[in-house]
């Protein structure tokens, strides 16, 4: 019977050992074709989340190389800000631009009435209606604010 006798045996000194070596080979891996990936990582970081960067990187090189952030971090490779989380995108749907419009043109319009303003414009919700509750205007003006395309409203 082949192989080490003492990993049959399944000796904790012996597994440690291997994956010390197996992380050492990786490393010098990584370090020898660094000049190929990292380029790479930095155009498409922070923009794009890390699951695409690795995805992209996996096109480079071998496929079943683990493309980690935090390993990449921990080894030196890369630092910190590299791997921060991806910036908000700006919403695809118009309906937040619309309300953000209506109520810049007018900032004292109540719920209700930007509600009846969607309405006289046939513009559907979500579900396919075109009736709306102040609630659900109130939760599209949250998120306009969120993404920083209406004023935050002032509180007294």
């Amino acid at each position: 019977m082949g192989g080490n006798p003492r990993l049959r045996a399944r000796d904790p000194d012996a597994i440690r050992q291997l994956a010390e070596i197996r992380d050492r080979q990786y490393l010098a891996e990584l370090l020898s074709t660094m000049e190929a990936w990292m380029p790479k990582v930095r155009a498409l970081r922070p923009a794009n989340s890390w699951s695409k960067v690795a995805r992209a990187l996996g096109r480079l090189g071998s496929p079943d190389r683990a493309w980690t952030a935090d390993r990449l971090v921990a080894e030196g490779l890369a630092d910190r800000a590299l791997i921060a989380p991806a910036p908000r995108k700006p919403p695809k749907d118009d309906i937040l631009l619309v309300i953000a419009g209506i109520k810049g043109a007018d900032p004292d319009l109540g719920l209700r009435a930007i509600a009846a303003r969607l309405e006289e414009m046939r513009i559907r919700t979500t579900r396919g209606g075109t009736s709306r509750s102040a609630s659900s205007v109130k939760a599209l003006l949250d998120r306009a604010e969120r993404f920083s395309l209406v004023r935050p409203a002032v509180k007294s």
